[in-house]
């Protein structure tokens, strides 16, 4: 067992983190870029998706709170400048889902799998940092899934609204997904 944690942890320090700081910073248009090909071919046009940020701003806040180093404090912190930025809806809170290469939401539906993966993303990046506002934040966050997503009646939560908050007509999250609401 000690053998498979130490090559994991030899993966992810030696090849998946030093990947994401080589290849996915967008020095162009700030953030990260959103697609990267198998080949490496890189599409600086292409959407920013939330859910690749937060991942972002998680995986580097807990390498920073773990190892140390200084690379991962910078990406985390350039995850969560972007997102605090950009992703961040002032105006009615939360974060949009889909962002242009230039940082203007094209999606600003509220889908709570983006906004539960930025709690734990603000949340991960307080930790490593003792920043008080990405607390505030996912703080923020938390309180409104509860608030306007939980359905107390069937015992789970309804995962997309509009920018506004109001319930969204159509609930999937994408298009491969089923359209399921409450009956």
């Amino acid at each position: 067992m000690q053998n498979l944690r130490q090559r994991v942890e030899t993966e992810l320090r030696s090849n998946i983190l030093p990947f994401w700081v080589q290849y996915a910073i967008d020095e162009q248009y700030g953030g990260f870029r959103g697609q990267i090909a198998n080949d490496l071919t890189i599409d600086p046009l292409a959407p920013k998706g939330l859910i690749l940020n937060a991942r972002i701003l998680w995986t580097f806040s807990k390498a920073f709170s773990v190892y140390g180093e200084e690379v991962y404090l910078r990406t985390a912190r350039r995850a969560h400048d972007y997102i605090a930025q950009f992703f961040w809806d002032a105006e009615f809170n939360g974060v949009f889902w889909l962002l242009d290469y230039l940082g203007r939401h094209l999606e600003s539906k509220k889908r709570i799998y983006g906004q539960a993966f930025t709690v734990y993303a603000l949340t991960e990046y307080h930790r490593a940092t003792h920043d008080q506002e990405s607390l505030r934040k996912a703080i923020r966050l938390y309180e409104a899934i509860e608030a306007v997503s939980h359905d107390a009646l069937h015992r789970g939560y309804l995962e997309t609204f509009e920018r506004d908050w109001a319930l969204a007509r159509e609930q999937r999250l994408s298009a491969v997904d089923m359209d399921e609401k409450n009956p």
